[in-house]
């Protein structure tokens, strides 16, 4: 099997079991999720922080979100262009997001646009991780090409069920990795691979 048959195959056996969770157990998950990454030394050092809003069955990033907004720190989110490329976006209100084609909530065209290069810690999405810190998105290459515009020091965190945790994921070299991953059961430092 090819790197692109394996990746789609785990993709499509993970969001199934993502899907067939319900509301609450996604929520549930999500608040034992919270203390962890807000208790990270890169969290606390951070001045500004990209998240993203949760969609389509995604581990919920509500809570994170307004934690974030009472924090002081600046928020950013990403905002799909209509080339496909990502841009950045400052987030002061959450009514204000709008709903994009793909149905993201998501700044609208007109909120602040700020340069990936300003992010010190960025919450990353994954349908998958492995221990090495290597991600499985949806397959649209969205988050590789904005991870490759942000400054080298920045912390990329993870965010995931504890099943989106998996042994291995095949991999490329443009394919971005993140620095560690938070589940429901902690935060899993990236080993280096071997």
């Amino acid at each position: 099997m090819n790197v692109c048959d394996a990746k789609a195959h785990l993709r499509s056996a993970l969001k199934n079991r993502r899907d067939s969770l319900t509301k609450d157990q996604q929520e549930n998950e999500a608040k034992k999720i919270l203390p962890l990454v807000l208790s990270l030394p890169a969290w606390k050092n951070s001045q500004t922080v990209c998240l993203y809003a949760s969609f389509a069955g995604e581990l919920p990033t509500q809570s994170l979100l307004i934690a974030t907004l009472q924090s002081g720190k600046k928020l950013l989110l990403p905002r799909v262009n209509p080339n496909h490329q990502p841009s950045l976006h400052v987030v002061d209100d959450l009514s204000k997001l709008t709903l994009s084609p793909l149905g993201i909530f998501e700044p609208s065209e007109t909120a602040p646009r700020v340069s990936p290069l300003t992010v010190d810690f960025f919450l990353v999405p994954g349908i998958a991780f492995d221990r090495h810190g290597n991600r499985l998105g949806h397959g649209s290459g969205f988050y590789d090409r904005l991870l490759a515009e942000i400054k080298s020091d920045a912390f990329c965190l993870g965010y995931a069920h504890n099943f989106q945790l998996v042994p291995s994921i095949p991999h490329e070299a443009h394919d971005k990795k993140v620095h560690a991953i938070a589940t429901p059961s902690g935060i899993i430092e990236a080993e280096p691979a071997s």
